[in-house]
C-alpha cells in the first residue's frame, strides 16, 4: 500500500526523494519558488506513478482553494493527505507584509494565530501551517535548521519554537514530537544535523531510530552500523571534467574500481550520471590547497606551515645576513613561502574532507573552497555537484537541472551546488518516510478488522440503545 504526501518548500526534492525510494509513498504535489528546483523536482519525480503537480509560487500568495484543487485533481481531497512536508524559513527571512499580499477570506485564524502574525518575518511558518489547517494531513513533518529552536520571539530564546508546538497541539489536534537528528545516524556520509519536527493525528508522535552511529561509540551487540564515510561515498567516482557535462549519459565502465555498500546503493542509473563537473581554480587557490592534509582544520595547517617557513627564514636570514623580515618577503618573492599562510580564515577554510570520516555540512557555497571544508581529499580541487550530491545521499539517478529551460543543462555548478546545500538528504527522509508507513500501515489494519460478531442471544450496544430509544 502507498500514501501520499504533498511538500511546500520542497527545492530540489530532497526528502520527497527519500519518501518515494522507500517505496511507500507518491507525490501529489511540490511548491518553491526557485525555478530550476522546481525543474529539477518534476523532472525527478516524472517517471512515479502520479507524476505531482508543480506549483511555483510563494506559498503566502498561494491560495489554498489552487492547492485543493492540484490534489483533488490527484485523488487527494481534505483529510486523504497522509502526509505534508516542508521546511519554511522563520526570523528574518521574509520581507512581505501579509496584510498587502493576501485577502482576508484567504487568512485561516486560529487561536494562536495572533501570537505569529504582527510579526512578518514568521509569515512562512504560519502559512505552512494554515496550509495544514486547511488539508489535515494524517502526518505533519517540519524540517529546519538546529537554531530555529533556539530562535527569540518576544525577548526570550526558544519561544518561536514552543508557540509552533501549542498551535499544532492545541489549535490543529496533533501529537507532536521535536529531536535535533544527525544525518549521519541514518547512513548519510554527512555530519549534518537538521531540527524534526513530527506531528501526528493518528496517535504518538515519534522519529524514526538511528541505524548508524559514530564508529568510537559503538560497542558489542547493538544493532547499529558506522557512520559512512567520504571514502565510502565518493571513491568510485573518477576525476572529473570541467566547464561540460561529457560523463553524463555514457557507460557504467566510468565509475573507478569497486563500490563500497553505499557505493552500491547510489548507482541507481542505467548509464554513468549527469552533473560530475567542477569549477576551474585560480592559482593561488590550487597552490594553497595542496599543501593541506585530509581532515586537518585550517588553524592546524597553516601553524605547521609557518613553522616549516620559519626555518627557511632563520636560515637565509642567517646566510645572507639580513633581518628575518627581509628573508622573509625574499622567500615569498621567489615564491617559497605562500603569505596566505598568515592569514587568519574560519577554521575549516580551503581544508580537504577526510576519506575516513564523514564530511561537514555540505552546504550552498560548496563550490568556494575558502567556504569550508569542500576540497577533494586527494585531488588539487573542489568536489564536483555529483560528489555533493553522493555525501548528501542523492542517488545517482537523480539529475540536476540548472536552467529554467532546458531538461538538458546539467552544468551550472552554482546553481546546482544551490539545490544541493539546501536539500534536506533523501536518506534522512528515506528513515523518516519508512517510520510513518510503518504507523500509517498500523492504523489502516485497525481500521480494517471488522468488529467482533456479538455473542448468540445478545443485542449489540447500538441495537440496546436504538430499542431504549424507540
Amino acid at each position: 500500500m502507498k500514501y501520499t504526501l504533498a511538500e511546500f518548500f520542497c527545492g530540489c526534492g530532497g526528502t520527497s526523494r527519500g519518501f518515494t525510494r522507500s517505496g511507500r509513498f507518491n507525490v501529489l504535489l511540490g511548491n518553491d519558488v526557485k525555478p530550476e528546483a522546481l525543474r529539477t523536482y518534476a523532472y525527478n519525480h516524472r517517471n512515479d506513478e502520479i507524476a505531482p503537480a508543480t506549483i511555483r509560487q510563494d506559498i503566502r500568495t498561494l491560495k489554498v482553494s489552487a492547492i485543493e484543487e492540484a490534489l483533488k485533481d490527484r485523488g487527494a481531497r481534505p483529510g486523504d493527505l497522509d502526509c505534508l512536508l516542508g521546511g519554511p524559513p522563520c526570523q528574518g527571512f521574509s520581507q512581505l507584509r501579509r496584510s498587502e499580499h493576501r485577502e482576508e477570506g484567504e487568512i485561516r485564524k486560529f487561536r494562536g494565530y495572533s501570537q505569529l502574525a504582527h510579526d512578518p518575518r514568521n509569515d512562512l511558518v504560519l502559512r505552512y501551517l494554515e496550509v495544514a489547517e486547511a488539508l489535515r494531513p494524517k502526518f505533519l513533518v517540519i524540517e529546519n535548521v538546529p537554531q530555529m529552536l533556539n530562535h527569540g520571539f518576544d525577548g526570550r530564546l526558544g519561544k518561536l519554537s514552543e508557540i509552533v508546538i501549542d498551535m499544532l497541539e492545541k489549535d490543529l489536534g496533533y501529537r507532536v514530537e521535536v529531536a535535533v537528528v544527525n544525518s549521519a545516524d541514518y547512513g548519510v556520509p554527512q555530519l549534518r544535523e537538521r531540527a524534526i519536527f513530527i506531528a501526528s493525528s493518528i496517535g504518538p508522535a515519534s522519529l524514526p531510530p538511528p541505524t548508524h552511529r559514530d564508529p568510537s561509540k559503538l560497542v558489542e551487540g547493538m544493532d547499529l552500523l558506522p557512520w559512512v564515510t567520504v571514502g565510502d561515498a565518493i571513491g568510485d567516482l573518477p576525476e572529473p571534467s570541467m566547464k561540460e557535462d561529457i560523463f553524463g549519459g555514457r557507460g557504467l565502465d566510468l565509475y573507478r574500481g569497486e563500490p563500497s555498500a553505499y557505493g552500491r546503493l547510489m548507482r541507481t542509473s542505467a548509464t554513468f550520471p549527469y552533473n560530475h563537473i567542477t569549477r576551474a581554480y585560480k592559482e593561488s587557490i590550487v597552490e594553497t590547497i595542496k599543501e593541506m592534509r585530509p581532515g586537518q582544520t585550517w588553524d592546524a595547517e597553516s601553524a605547521r606551515m609557518r613553522l616549516a617557513y620559519e626555518q627557511s627564514i632563520a636560515a637565509l636570514a642567517k646566510e645572507k645576513e639580513i633581518t628575518e623580515k627581509a628573508a622573509r618577503k625574499l622567500l615569498e618573492k621567489a615564491g617559497s613561502i605562500n603569505p596566505v599562510f598568515y592569514k587568519d580564515y574560519y577554521w575549516s577554510a580551503y581544508s580537504r574532507l577526510s576519506p575516513d570520516a564523514p564530511a561537514l555540512t555540505i552546504t550552498a557555497n560548496a563550490n568556494f573552497l575558502g567556504s569550508g571544508r569542500f576540497t577533494h581529499p586527494t585531488e588539487n580541487r573542489g568536489i564536483t555537484m555529483r560528489e555533493a550530491a553522493r555525501l548528501q545521499s542523492f542517488d545517482d539517478d537523480f539529475r540536476f537541472i540548472t536552467s529554467d529551460n532546458d531538461d538538458m543543462d546539467t552544468t551550472r555548478i552554482g546553481i546546482g551546488m544551490d539545490m544541493v546545500g539546501e536539500a534536506v538528504p533523501p536518506l534522512l527522509g528515506k528513515a523518516i518516510a519508512e517510520h510513518l508507513a510503518r504507523q500509517l500501515d498500523a492504523r489502516a489494519e485497525v481500521v480494517a478488522t471488522p468488529s467482533p460478531a456479538p455473542a448468540p442471544g445478545k443485542k449489540s450496544k447500538s441495537k440496546e440503545r436504538k430499542a431504549e430509544l424507540a
